[in-house]
């Protein structure tokens, strides 16, 4: 397989992946800090084990990357954080249409600082894709009012953009250290927002975050981590509105949540988009 098709086929195991946290997180009760806390701590005990069974670990590589480590993994952390603050204060409509422009951040940035070349197969996919997110977020729940819940979610679309272009300075480092990294940085960054939190109390709620940070954190990271070191930055950035169509379905298959005609021409939007992107 081409180098580039093997990248995205890891992008898009990994969004197809993260399409589940929903199904996943609305069976926790617990803070969105906490969630976040969990599912970087799992992570990062997991991938602890696994690199050191393997000893893939080296501290001196890291050290060598300290600043670009700290700036990823404190934009991956800045960018769930705002997310969930968006959902939280504004419409699902606004948090997932604020958010998605991600994208379209990334390719501007990965123009003018990685020089990627824009070609018009890539426009077209991004303005496919992107008009498929604005059909799916209902544009009859659209609101001006909640502007501060607008401004978290364009937050997290930038420090998502960041991420994505930041990673592509790394050189010599495997996904999983990088990953293990990533997330030990955001755990420091974390620790001051859960004090004084309640922690979980059923063992239900243990077993979901474990899935969340092993499943849904440390294997999805990586994947997406090692997809977008063999792929364009703009390319990852329309495949990654395979996301929230793997939430839709698992939601209509698992949750009985029907989408209407209206999610679904949004959605073979999105496909189109990542389509031209595949060929």
């Amino acid at each position: 397989m081409e180098k580039n098709k093997l990248g995205y086929l890891y992008i898009i195991l990994a969004m197809v992946t993260w399409g589940s946290i929903g199904l996943i997180v609305r069976f926790i009760d617990l803070s969105s800090q906490l969630i976040v806390f969990y599912r970087v701590l799992f992570a990062f005990i997991f991938l602890f084990l696994l690199v050191s069974r393997s000893q893939e670990l080296s501290l001196i590589k890291l050290l060598e990357h300290t600043i670009l480590l700290l700036a990823t993994g404190g934009a991956l952390t800045v960018n769930w954080v705002f997310f969930f603050k968006a959902v939280k204060t504004t419409t699902i409509a606004n948090a997932t249409l604020a958010y998605y422009t991600a994208p379209i951040l990334a390719t501007i940035l990965s123009v003018l600082f990685l020089d990627e070349n824009l070609t018009k197969d890539n426009l077209l996919a991004l303005a496919l894709s992107f008009t498929g997110i604005i059909i799916i977020s209902d544009i009859s729940q659209l609101s001006f009012s909640g502007f501060k819940g607008i401004a978290y979610g364009l937050l997290a679309a930038l420090f998502y953009a960041l991420f994505m272009v930041l990673n592509k300075f790394f050189k010599d480092v495997s996904a999983r250290v990088l990953t293990l990294g990533q997330t030990g940085v955001a755990i420091l960054i974390l620790l001051p927002l859960i004090y004084n939190y309640s922690q979980p109390s059923s063992l239900k709620s243990w077993f979901l975050l474990s899935v969340l940070g092993i499943i849904h954190t440390a294997v999805a990271l990586v994947l997406y981590v090692k997809g977008l070191s063999l792929s364009k930055v703009q390319d990852v950035g329309v495949l990654s509105y395979i996301d929230p169509i793997s939430a839709i379905i698992l939601a209509a298959l698992f949750l009985g949540e029907i989408p209407s005609m209206m999610t679904v021409l949004g959605g073979a939007l999105i496909l189109s988009g990542c389509y031209l992107v595949w060929r």
